[in-house]
């Protein structure tokens, strides 16, 4: 088999979909190689790529939209943003969402009806304007919130 520059290669032409199979070779030591496949839906939920979302309408709930996300909370006045139960909203576990305060209203994260949010002191608000926290999904109703946050 010939190597081949990745500057050789020819765009496909289309994003890749979640129904794209790659094909990996994997040394076997020498010049063996154990050939192996990836799915474009494997390389997109590894990569969680992360698109941007304002939100300007308050109180908010989280919902499916939002997931992998980086979320602009922008009011000028504090405001809240509600983390569902996943019998509401199943986010998968895993999820990441990244929030910022990009306003100087601030920002707090809470947890809903029967889900628990961990964060470090118990805090639950953004720092600041442009302060910004992760939640991430552990479990099938639990989040932690880290990052500039305060009680």
């Amino acid at each position: 088999m010939a190597d081949i520059k990745i500057s050789a290669l020819t765009a496909k032409g289309a994003n890749l979909a979640t129904t794209d199979r790659l094909a990996i070779a994997e040394s076997a030591g020498g010049s063996s190689f154990n050939s192996k496949h990836i799915t474009g839906s494997e390389i997109i939920d590894g990569v969680k790529l992360t698109t941007t979302r304002a939100v300007t309408s308050f109180p908010k709930t989280l919902s499916l939209a939002d997931a992998n996300k980086f979320v602009k909370l922008d009011s000028g006045s504090a405001n809240v943003t509600t983390i569902p139960p996943n019998s509401s909203v199943a986010f998968p576990t895993g999820t990441r969402i990244e929030i910022t305060q990009s306003n100087s209203g601030q920002s707090q994260i809470v947890a809903g009806s029967g889900v628990t949010l961990r964060a470090a002191g118990g805090a639950s608000k953004l720092t600041a304007q442009y302060a910004t926290a992760t939640l991430l999904k552990v479990a099938t109703d639990e989040w932690y919130l880290f990052g500039s946050i305060t009680t």
